[in-house]
């Protein structure tokens, strides 16, 4: 299904000289009412009450130096009705935090108001290089694209050379890039980003000068587009996984503004996810979990579902690194809940998160996160459900389960048997990750396996230990230094 207008998803709103102050009507009785919108927010995604959700408006004005004081009074003359338009500032926490935010839309512009009072967290505009305020930034846009037009995403669309298909490619058709996307999505799931990010770009140029070869085609130039969407979300996940984030980003909106075109909700919902994992890597969870809060939207609207369930999972993720358990455990089984209720078949793009074993090693990886948050007891109780949740996942594990992960839960194992002092498991699981990692492509690799050496390196001067830090560093070292490589090879063609 396609998203309505931001007036129709918002609904009518008031415009008042002083809405902080001035007391309307309540409108307790209006089930789409921004209060309630706003306190089914509150209660069903956040588990507050009124005075936390209070304190956590005010935990963001802090940090983000905005003079409020949010009180459980605030909150609830919002939700009663009672103030239905609240200041700029509040406006501008309440977005940030993810939650409903009422705004005034101009008529001749029903996308415009969503952007205008965000709080920024992109130092800059991607054209002009100016500091927030004039421009909106990635995550204003992407807010504003969730719920209107998509077309305020166009400043950060990567630059393609699509005058002409290229004649490598053959005789291009749907078909053939379906198959061939397919073939991509499982070679980097084997081999990493590295082995398809060069050979997926030329094909994305190719299928964007298809399709607008077919714009008046009303039902292929649809189909076609869905497929460039798919292909241009892989290709942002391929440099995600390469560690080239600004390419990432790039790739991956382009993949939302073809998906929300498109109408294609689970894929808008998958790409906030790439969006979202991007941000994790960077270290920034508060805006990680922005992205996966807002692919909840789409998510929740797409048929076929698995989406939601993973967003969950990732939003698990970002309260680990963030040291919050609570919130972490509650994403969790919420992730378990959606999962219980999908049924096959699952869209292409989200499959990959139903394999046997994929959710566990998440998990592992989750516990590992917020172990490294905690200290004492706390930190290897969580250590040790990483553990063992990786050595579970890889029970579990099918031989459709990607190469990848399988090496993410050896290195995880390897790093948490460190951690707790069970020197020659972590040894023998450290040893298996480094014959592995040859056959894959990764920064993302490469990074856990630095850490996986500061834990060894802390653990023991056990001579196997150190000969196999020695190695994994010279690994690593020769993949950083080395070009990345981007594989071109000729796809089968119809």
């Amino acid at each position: 299904m396609t998203y309505p207008a931001a007036q129709e998803e918002w609904g009518p709103l008031m415009d008042v000289t002083d809405p902080e102050t001035l007391r309307t009507d309540p409108d307790t009785g209006a089930a789409n009412s921004w209060g309630q919108r706003l306190r089914t927010y509150r209660r069903a995604r956040l588990g507050l009450s009124r005075g936390d959700f209070a304190e956590l408006i005010n935990d963001r004005a802090r940090r983000d130096s905005i003079n409020v004081a949010c009180s459980e009074r605030h909150v609830a003359r919002w939700e009663l009705g009672e103030v239905r338009r609240p200041s700029k500032s509040y406006r501008a926490l309440l977005a940030v935090l993810g939650a409903p935010v009422p705004e005034v839309v101009s008529s001749a512009d029903p996308n415009a108001g969503l952007a205008r009072d965000v709080v920024s967290w992109s130092p800059e505009s991607p054209r002009t290089g100016t500091r927030p305020g004039a421009h909106a930034t990635l995550l204003e846009a992407l807010a504003t694209a969730v719920v209107g037009s998509a077309d305020i995403l166009t400043p950060w669309l990567p630059s393609l050379d699509v005058s002409e298909i290229p004649s490598h490619t053959g005789q291009l058709d749907l078909d053939t890039v379906r198959s061939a996307t397919t073939e991509l999505r499982e070679l980097d799931q084997r081999h990493g980003g590295g082995s398809v990010a060069r050979t997926a770009v030329d094909l994305l140029e190719s299928t964007t000068a298809l399709l607008a070869q077919y714009r008046g085609h009303t039902t292929l130039a649809h189909s076609l587009l869905v497929a460039t969407a798919d292909l241009a979300r892989l290709i942002g996940w391929a440099y995600h996984d390469i560690g080239d984030q600004h390419r990432a980003r790039q790739y991956a909106t382009m993949a939302l503004v073809s998906a929300r075109r498109a109408g294609a909700d689970s894929l808008v919902a998958s790409t906030l996810y790439v969006l979202g994992r991007i941000s994790l890597t960077e270290r920034d969870p508060r805006v990680a979990l922005r992205m996966f809060q807002l692919g909840q939207l789409p998510a929740q609207d797409a048929t076929g579902g698995g989406e939601s369930a993973r967003l969950y999972a990732n939003e698990a993720w970002a309260h680990a690194m963030m040291g919050d358990v609570g919130r972490m455990r509650t994403a969790l089984s919420r992730a378990e809940e959606e999962m219980a209720m999908v049924a096959d078949p699952v869209d292409p793009w989200t499959r990959v998160f139903f394999t046997p074993g994929e959710f566990t090693g998440m998990q592992s990886v989750i516990y590992n996160e917020y172990a490294l948050t905690a200290r004492g007891q706390t930190a290897e109780h969580y250590t040790s459900e990483a553990v063992d949740a990786a050595r579970a996942s890889l029970a579990a594990s099918t031989p459709r389960r990607p190469a990848r992960s399988i090496l993410f839960d050896n290195i995880t194992i390897a790093t948490g048997t460190f951690r707790l002092g069970q020197i020659d498991d972590a040894v023998s699981f450290a040893t298996a990750s480094l014959e592995m990692t040859g056959q894959v492509d990764s920064r993302r690799v490469g990074d856990r396996l630095g850490q996986l050496v500061h834990a060894a390196t802390l653990a023991s001067s056990r001579s196997d230990v150190r000969d196999v830090c020695h190695a994994i560093r010279r690994t690593v070292r020769t993949d950083r230094s080395a070009p990345q490589p981007m594989t071109r090879h000729r796809l089968a063609t119809a």
